[in-house]
C-alpha cells in the first residue's frame, strides 16, 4: 500500500513540474492579460400617478401612462460618463397597475448594462434634467415618481 501511495506521490510531482515548465511564466514570457471589463446594471423604476382611481386599470395589471404624463413606454434612457460620452442607452418598458382604491400608479421600468469604469454617472431619462450619480448610488437603485408637475422626483 506504501508503495502505491508513494508511486501516486512521485507521479504527481512530476505532472505538476511537467505543467510548470510548459507555462509562459517559465518560459520567460508573461502571461498576456485578458482585460476583464466592469459592467453596472442601470435599473430603476418610475411611477406615474394616474389622474384618478376611477380611470386606472385594476391593481396588478399590465398598463400605460396615461396621455398627459412626461413618462411614456419606449422612452430612451441614456447614461453619461465622467467625461459626457454616452455609454449607453435604454428603453422605459411595461408597466404594472400599482397603489390602492384611492390612487393607482403605472409603474414602469428600464434595466440595461454600460462599463462601469467611471466614478460619476449621468442619467437622463426622456426630456426630463439629467440626474447625477455616483456608481455607488446606482448601485443602491434607482426609484422615481412623476409628480402632476412633470418633474421626476426621488422615491
Amino acid at each position: 500500500m506504501r508503495t502505491m501511495w508513494a508511486c501516486g506521490a512521485v507521479l504527481s510531482v512530476v505532472v505538476l513540474a511537467g505543467c510548470a515548465g510548459t507555462s509562459e511564466e517559465a518560459k520567460g514570457a508573461s502571461p498576456a492579460a485578458t482585460p476583464s471589463p466592469v459592467m453596472l446594471s442601470i435599473s430603476g423604476g418610475i411611477d406615474v400617478i394616474f389622474p384618478s382611481a376611477d380611470a386606472a386599470p385594476e391593481l396588478s395589471t399590465p398598463c400605460t401612462p396615461h396621455p398627459g404624463a412626461k413618462t411614456q413606454l419606449g422612452q430612451e434612457v441614456r447614461v453619461l460618463d465622467d467625461q459626457g460620452t454616452v455609454i449607453g442607452t435604454g428603453k422605459i418598458d411595461g408597466g404594472m397597475t400599482q397603489g390602492h382604491a384611492v390612487m393607482k400608479t403605472c409603474s414602469v421600468g428600464f434595466s440595461f448594462k454600460v462599463p462601469g469604469t467611471s466614478e460619476n454617472y449621468q442619467l437622463i431619462i426622456g426630456d426630463f434634467a439629467p440626474l447625477n450619480y455616483t456608481r455607488e448610488g446606482i448601485r443602491r437603485g434607482l426609484s422615481y415618481y412623476e409628480t402632476a408637475e412633470g418633474v421626476l422626483d426621488i422615491q
